[in-house]
């Protein structure tokens, strides 16, 4: 009877075991793919703000406009090459999470709408 109960206890710590190996990295690289990708766009927005800047005109009805942009691009971008943005999105899921539904939803419709506007 020991021997039986041994060996189930054994069987059950290895399925433990090998569950936890295959979900760890799983999740591990698509929040490691998610910040790269983060941070690439949040690169590509801080450099478009410096070009924004460069070649906005310095005086002129835009000038305002087109300074206020680039620096809306230029913080949105230092903030998406932080290193915690999922972990931020992530709380702000669990504290809001039926705001977080209906936003999710409401992108959803939008993207439907876009795409099949797009087919026609």
């Amino acid at each position: 009877m020991e021997q039986r109960e041994q060996a189930q206890q054994e069987s059950q710590s290895r399925y433990r075991e090998a569950s936890e190996s295959r979900e760890e990295p799983a999740t591990h690289s698509a929040g490691e793919y998610l910040d790269k990708a983060l941070n690439l766009i949040g690169r590509k927005m801080r450099s478009a703000a410096v070009i924004m800047r460069e070649r906005a005109p310095h005086e002129g009805p835009t000038t305002g406009a087109l300074t206020q942009a680039s620096n809306v691009l230029d913080a949105t971008g230092r903030y998406l090459t932080r290193e915690n943005v999922v972990d931020d999105v992530g709380g702000v899921v669990r504290r809001h999470p039926l705001r977080s539904l209906g936003v999710c939803f409401l992108a959803g419709v939008l993207i439907g709408n876009v795409t099949r506007l797009a087919r026609r």
